[in-house]
């Protein structure tokens, strides 16, 4: 049986890709699929050095190699409601196929589903809060424009029924 290099009671599970040292499950961090010792994870994201990493930390911003953690992930009105507008504040680019005919609609829909994994993959982000609160500010945004929206609507359809009528009906 071999053990993790920081418990030495405890068995390995896997040996980080970057120095080499086995880790036990409670030490191990996966990026991208390979597994990494706690003090290599927090070198890579945060340029400190030391043990006692309980994570990975702050990986928003590194694309594909970003941990999203679980609290990120969910449902975003903001982006579902504003789309390619809340692309563009988030670096989400991919919103931009909203334009693509007979898809656009049904992108409204996956970005409402994938984009707080997207976002946080794509832009950095100060922390967990920072990204809520960001995400929170896109939601009511959201919300006001559609709002705002509908009662632009409501206002000209108002306009149109008294046109038609105070119109002299003759036929």
């Amino acid at each position: 049986m071999a053990s993790c290099a920081y418990h030495p009671k405890r068995e390995a599970v896997g040996a980080c890709v970057s120095c080499g040292k086995l880790v036990c499950a409670e030490c191990k961090t996966v990026l991208a699929e390979k597994i990494y010792c706690n003090p290599c994870a927090e070198k890579m994201f945060t340029g400190k050095t030391g043990a006692g990493v309980s994570g990975a930390g702050n990986t928003s911003g590194q694309g594909s190699l970003a941990v999203v953690p679980a609290e990120i992930k969910g449902w975003n009105w903001g982006a579902f409601l504003l789309g390619w507008i809340w692309g563009i504040g988030n670096s989400v680019w991919i919103s931009f196929l909203e334009f693509v005919p007979y898809i656009g609609w049904i992108m409204a829909f996956v970005l409402g589903v994938k984009g707080s994994e997207w976002a946080w993959r794509y832009k950095k982000w100060d922390s967990i809060e920072h990204f809520k609160q960001t995400q929170l500010t896109w939601t009511k945004w959201g919300i006001g424009v559609v709002c705002g929206m509908f009662l632009i609507s409501l206002i000209w359809l108002i306009i149109f029924i008294a046109m038609l009528s105070s119109m002299p009906q003759s036929w």
